[in-house]
């Protein structure tokens, strides 16, 4: 059925849309929700919401569902409500809730505030005797609007509707405080008859009829005006001590007194209803919320695991077990479990397989074997089966209400959420790995390509000079050729140690056989091993004879101090200056070593980058000389010592220079303080 509010027939054709037309509800479509549904927590409101979602397919548009709440929904309705608006979120759509009596006239308002195009409402039943009441669509229509209004008829007919009464039993609060009330209304009451007319009396039962409404409810404000209308009738109206009334004036008193405190307490019982509701929905936010923030800061599987666990083993009061299957998916593994060191029996077991093949829950208060002492609740997202929470609800004296349902479904799914979010996380971290490795590897075969083949192309030619041509050359060009082979050689060895230093770091091999050694001996040897590669530059050692011995592994630091020379002196000009300083930082305990070069420097947005294997930037210190692991690889050696290397600008801002920082030991330490 289709109607609008503006008198258009539902059956009149409607015209076709210019292609500027279509084009210009479609940018206005794009601008705010187009298409509204109001929901009612009733069981039409399943077929609305898909009924929505294919229209707002069809048409592309934005859609929202909407509740009025008046305050007078039941916690079976508000389940409902709850089932539907997860709905609503699975298939792309918004939810929101209103406070109002006038459910119309709200969605009414709202339609026209957010300039919605459409507005869908269920089929409304007959009304039973009350033939006077209007459906939904017949109040929207007669209120007029530019929206057009959809009524979506269920598939069956149902039946007419007719109020629930659920009456509950009546407990002793609800009497003795109705009883309490009057009593202490009569009291007031008899020591101000001499003061007051009796239509005032009247107020101070009235005050009681609210009393009783505050503090116990609708039930016990009913009592108390009955108990008040007696005692006021039999203890204030003549004749005296009768129910019987003679005067006309007291008899309107009294009539109107029992009306107005009747209207007085239902309104302030529904207000006292409404208060407790908004309390309760407040209370179950906050642990919803609460528990969204745990579940968010939550790192990995185990950690979420254990906060939904706990979190449902605290607020619902029974054992609660999170399962999942083993790695060769066949037999069912208890990760988390509260309290600690619970176990299913096989019929639990059973459950719980066919709840992971079926993806639907079974077990207690479920339509799939009900008889087990647990509930069996499959955690199911995009298909796939993430574990199963067990619920032992045969320990409960009760089973639970609507509101304990809704609060173990917002569970449920959000521990679902979460654990969807750790899954992902993981696979990104591992492909993110897996990439990382990729480039590595590709690094490094582009640096062996080229850093081994450079050295073994000198190599060889050298060597093949020699053989061929020994007799033409002289004995200086022989030499000449030997000293290339050796220093070609040495550069080739000192890159198959870095390598094999690499390695080392990068498995966790590396060991530390720590000796005592002096800064100047290592120094002196690293300078040794580059021998010729530092024939080009000056090397200037400057408080070097001072400082105290070191506690270290002294061919670790020896192979670093050998890569940040040798890279300073790559990169120094012909006749530079490689100045090589240390100093005792006595506040930090830490022997400082500073290599300065004089060569075009690193860019400080590099500063950090050179020390990342394989990095060689495009200028500066890096450019294309080396494979980017010398620097690497002594961040590494000295982190192993618990020392530091950082890049700084060379002084007056030319060059640069790295510093190595080593920590002293507690021997060398307390040397210097007794000193």
């Amino acid at each position: 059925m289709n109607a609008t509010p503006d008198s258009r027939p539902a059956s009149d054709p409607t015209p076709a849309a210019a292609p500027g037309d279509v084009e210009q509800v479609r940018r206005g479509a794009a601008k705010g929700v187009r298409l509204l549904v109001a929901l009612s927590g009733g069981s039409e409101d399943a077929a609305l919401v898909r009924t929505a979602h294919r229209l707002a397919e069809r048409d592309g548009v934005r859609w929202r569902a909407i509740h009025v709440d008046n305050g007078r929904d039941d916690s079976e309705r508000r389940l409902v409500l709850e089932k539907d608006f997860a709905m609503v979120h699975r298939l792309g759509g918004e939810t929101r809730v209103l406070q109002g009596q006038d459910r119309a006239a709200e969605l009414h308002d709202y339609a026209r505030e957010h300039r919605i195009a459409t507005l869908l409402v269920g089929c409304s039943r007959p009304s039973g005797w009350r033939v006077w009441r209007r459906t939904l669509a017949e109040q929207l229509l007669r209120r007029g609007g530019t929206f057009d209004l959809m009524v979506v008829a269920e598939a069956r007919q149902r039946s007419r509707f007719r109020p629930r009464h659920v009456w509950q039993p009546l407990r002793l609060r609800e009497p003795l405080v109705a009883l309490l009330s009057v009593l202490g209304a009569l009291v007031v009451a008899w020591g101000l008859e001499s003061w007051l007319e009796l239509a005032n009396l009247s107020l101070v039962f009235l005050a009681a009829v609210l009393a009783s409404a505050t503090l116990a409810g609708t039930r016990a404000a009913m009592l108390s005006a009955g108990l008040g209308f007696l005692a006021f009738n039999f203890f204030f109206t003549q004749p005296r001590f009768s129910l019987a009334i003679v005067e006309h004036g007291q008899l309107l008193t009294v009539v109107f007194f029992l009306l107005v405190a009747v209207v007085v307490g239902q309104l302030a019982g529904s207000g006292r209803r409404r208060l407790l509701a908004l309390r309760s929905s407040r209370e179950q936010t906050h642990r919803l919320l609460t528990y969204a923030r745990a579940l968010s800061a939550a790192t990995d599987r185990d950690q979420v695991g254990d906060i939904g666990v706990t979190s449902l083993e605290r607020w619902l009061g029974v054992p609660v077990v999170l399962l999942d299957r083993d790695e060769k998916g066949a037999d069912f593994t208890i990760r988390h479990a509260a309290p600690p060191g619970m176990t299913l029996d096989a019929g639990a077991l059973t459950a719980a397989g066919w709840s992971w093949q079926h993806r639907q829950p079974s077990g207690r208060g479920t339509e799939n074997l009900p008889d087990q002492q647990w509930r069996l609740l499959p955690l199911v997202e995009q298909g796939r089966v993430l574990g199963i929470v067990g619920l032992k609800l045969a320990v409960r004296e009760t089973p639970p209400g609507p509101d304990q349902e809704a609060l173990i479904e917002a569970l449920s799914s959000q521990l679902t959420m979460a654990l969807e979010r750790t899954r992902l996380v993981s696979d990104l971290g591992t492909a993110r790995l897996s990439e990382e490795n990729e480039r590595l590897r590709s690094a490094l075969l582009s640096s062996v390509s080229h850093d081994l083949r450079t050295p073994l192309a000198s190599i060889i030619g050298s060597a093949s000079t020699l053989r061929e041509l020994e007799a033409q050359l002289s004995d200086e060009d022989k030499h000449e050729l030997l000293d290339g082979i050796l220093s070609e050689s040495e550069r080739l060895n000192r890159y198959i140690q870095n390598l094999l230093d690499m390695t080392r770091l990068g498995h966790g091999s590396l060991k530390i056989e720590r000796d005592w050694i002096s800064l100047e001996d290592l120094i002196e040897s690293a300078i040794r091993r580059l021998g010729p590669s530092l024939e080009h530059v000056k090397i200037e050692r400057r408080g070097i004879g001072e400082l105290p011995l070191l506690f270290v592994h002294p061919a670790l630091i020896e192979q670093a101090l050998v890569n940040v020379i040798d890279n300073a002196a790559r990169f120094s000009p012909s006749g530079g200056r490689v100045i090589i300083a240390g100093r005792l930082d006595e506040t930090d305990r830490q022997l400082e070593v500073r290599v300065t070069d004089e060569g075009p420097g690193i860019p400080p947005a590099q500063r950090q980058a050179v020390f990342d294997m394989f990095f060689t930037g495009g200028e500066g210190d890096r450019s294309r000389y080396g494979s980017g692991l010398g620097l690497a690889i002594c961040r590494g050696m000295l982190g192993a010592h618990g020392g530091s290397i950082a890049a700084e600008p060379g002084p007056a801002g030319s060059g640069t220079s790295i510093v190595m920082r080593l920590p002293l030991s507690e021997r060398e330490e307390g040397a210097l303080d007794d000193g």
